[in-house]
């Protein structure tokens, strides 16, 4: 893999102590690379994704359908990429908290998609031509329909949440964020 992610310390703090775990679990009986994966799918990255976890851009056609029930998609298949690092690693008896860091910063890329279209792009194995799944730039969004999309599916669960932000959002709050409260 390229050069090491560059991740605030205490994230990389984080992920690295996340890896020690998942590989002490993926050699435990009855554990597949599977189950100890699933040890940051499903438990840890809750508290990192608004960290690390960042949008694309892209949202499907089929997103801006009224009622569509949508979903931030790991449009690098998270879940299967990181069982193959881990049984790939185990088998190798190898240690590479960079490698798994890696491929943390690019599997946790996100798009906007259907629930349904997040199915077919698990069937297709992420192929999205073979899912039907038609991507639209975020700019040839209509403004109404991003606002709606950045605050049901962007904002507090992506990292770049701000960059997709509506304008009057961007201006009201600060860079560094919101302002301190003052003191009573």
């Amino acid at each position: 893999m390229s050069d090491p992610v560059q991740f605030d310390p205490a994230i990389r703090l984080a992920l690295a102590s996340i890896y020690e775990e998942i590989m002490w679990l993926s050699v435990r009986p009855n554990v597949t690379p599977g189950r100890a994966r699933a040890w940051y799918t499903h438990i840890m990255a809750e508290s990192l994704k608004r960290k690390i976890r960042v949008f694309t851009g892209n949202v499907s056609e089929m997103s801006l359908n009224q009622g569509a029930v949508l979903r931030l998609e790991h449009h690098h298949r998270i879940q299967t990429s990181l069982s193959k690092l881990v049984e790939k690693h185990k088998s190798d008896k190898a240690n590479n908290v960079d490698e798994f860091i890696e491929l943390i910063a690019k599997a946790e890329s996100v798009h906007i998609v259907t629930r349904e279209e997040n199915y077919a792009a698990m069937r297709a194995h992420g192929d999205y031509e073979t899912a039907g799944i038609r991507l639209l730039s975020w700019k040839d969004i209509p403004r109404p329909q991003q606002s709606d999309l950045w605050r049901t599916m962007l904002k507090g669960k992506v990292a770049n949440a701000r960059s997709y932000a509506p304008v009057d959002v961007q201006q009201a709050v600060p860079v560094d964020g919101p302002a301190p409260r003052a003191r009573r």
